[in-house]
């Protein structure tokens, strides 16, 4: 991912987007700058949200379609399904990737009309590193407000999402959910 897809959304804040999770040793100039963050992840920004956000600044943290375990049979992306995406990773297996995100045809092609620009090597080289620093790197306890799991999702098991936040919100629809990422950051209820 990169921030493309997120740009068309207008928001009632502030709004930064991170989304290169290759080396989380770099420090987010912004996190020391503001004063409180309402934090939203999506998907593995969830697990590296609870890597990197300084919980002292985090004023609320919304968990979507993703968990702090994102490798995990039980709460996660099953181990076998994550080393069969890394392994088989390539311009076709990224537009399957893309398509089962999307939930579809019709939601994949408004997503490519903001498509990401970042070519496959470098996709794969920054999940592979992030599968390493998922598997190496202590869990590290966060406090998630809120967790919104979209009962579609064809990447993150809806299951294993309620099984990480038994108090989870469901809501229809797939792993990609702009409709629901536009009305948080236009700080609307979803």
């Amino acid at each position: 991912m990169d921030g493309a897809p997120f740009l068309p959304m207008a928001g009632a804040y502030d709004t930064v987007i991170v989304w290169d999770y290759a080396d989380l040793s770099t420090p987010l100039p912004f996190f020391s700058e503001a004063r409180h963050i309402d934090l939203m992840a999506w998907s593995m920004g969830v697990w590296a949200a609870t890597q990197v956000a300084p919980r002292e600044r985090v004023a609320s943290a919304t968990a979507i379609n993703g968990t702090p375990w994102p490798i995990d049979d039980v709460r996660g992306i099953p181990v076998a399904v994550f080393d069969g995406t890394l392994n088989g990773f390539s311009e076709a297996g990224l537009a399957r990737f893309r398509r089962r995100m999307c939930g579809g045809g019709a939601a994949l092609a408004g997503f490519m009309a903001h498509a990401p620009q970042r070519d496959v090597e470098d996709l794969r080289a920054e999940l592979a590193a992030l599968g390493e620093a998922i598997r190496t790197r202590p869990p590290r306890p966060f406090a998630w407000t809120r967790a919104i799991v979209c009962t579609e999702d064809r990447i993150f098991p809806p299951a294993a999402q309620l099984a990480a936040f038994p108090n989870a919100e469901c809501r229809s629809g797939a792993h990609w959910a702009p409709d629901l990422f536009a009305a948080l950051l236009r700080g609307e209820p979803a």
